[in-house]
């Protein structure tokens, strides 16, 4: 069988995909701090030349590997929300994929380093804050879908949310994998539930303490 010939944007993007995971593997054992370009080109089996043909660096290439793969989580949650139309489905579904995420999360370890990265680097740290903006207005921005979708009230704005949600997740998944004895994959799963429900699906309450109980009256009657 003959192999069909890659064109020029076919071979870039081949080339691109395996110096990614090249990096992942590398960062992921080595860490982002102490990799090379050189490390990066050997581990993909490429030139140096050819690393520096599509990424400028190992920063502008790590945080392409971030965002394809927040890219891939969007578009889950995306489907969640585009294809369920009944209200106790749509929850369970979201509460599911959330709170088992951390496990499939290729790039879990990498969010943690890149985070004591920026601490020590300023320059860093401004790129990385360009990425987690993107990242909060994107939960953000799901987080009102749903209440939209669902007539109902979040128990704070989605601004707020979005950094709950996001540093919780990355929280629980750091825990479990420093003590994965003591915070099982099983309890890190029915924290990250819990709250995600007692945050988003919870009665809003307003400031004088009075909840509106609409929203929780028919979750529990669907159940």
């Amino acid at each position: 069988m003959t192999r069909q010939r890659l064109n020029r944007e076919q071979s870039r993007e081949q080339t691109r995909d395996r110096l990614l995971e090249a990096a992942h593997a590398v960062f992921t054992k080595k860490g982002f701090a102490v990799t090379s370009v050189e490390d990066i080109a050997t581990a993909a089996g490429y030139t140096r030349g050819a690393f520096y043909s599509n990424f400028g660096g190992k920063t502008e290439l790590f945080f392409e590997l971030m965002r394809r793969e927040s890219g891939e989580i969007d578009l889950e949650f995306q489907r969640i929300l585009e294809t369920t139309a009944d209200k106790a489905e749509l929850e369970d579904k979201i509460v599911d994929y959330y709170s088992k995420l951390y496990r499939d999360d290729m790039c879990s370890l990498l969010w943690m380093e890149a985070k004591i990265v920026a601490v020590r680097d300023a320059k860093f740290r401004a790129q990385l804050n360009i990425f987690l903006m993107e990242r909060h207005n994107q939960i953000a921005g799901f987080v009102k879908t749903f209440s939209a979708l669902t007539n109902t009230t979040p128990a704070a704005p989605p601004d707020e949310m979005a950094i709950g949600l996001m540093a919780l997740c990355e929280g629980v998944s750091f825990a479990h994998r420093c003590d994965p004895l003591r915070i099982t994959q099983e309890k890190a799963e029915a924290v990250l539930a819990w709250f995600l429900r007692a945050s988003i699906f919870m009665p809003f309450k307003t400031k004088d303490g009075a909840a509106a109980l609409n929203a929780a009256d028919k979750h529990t009657k669907q159940k």
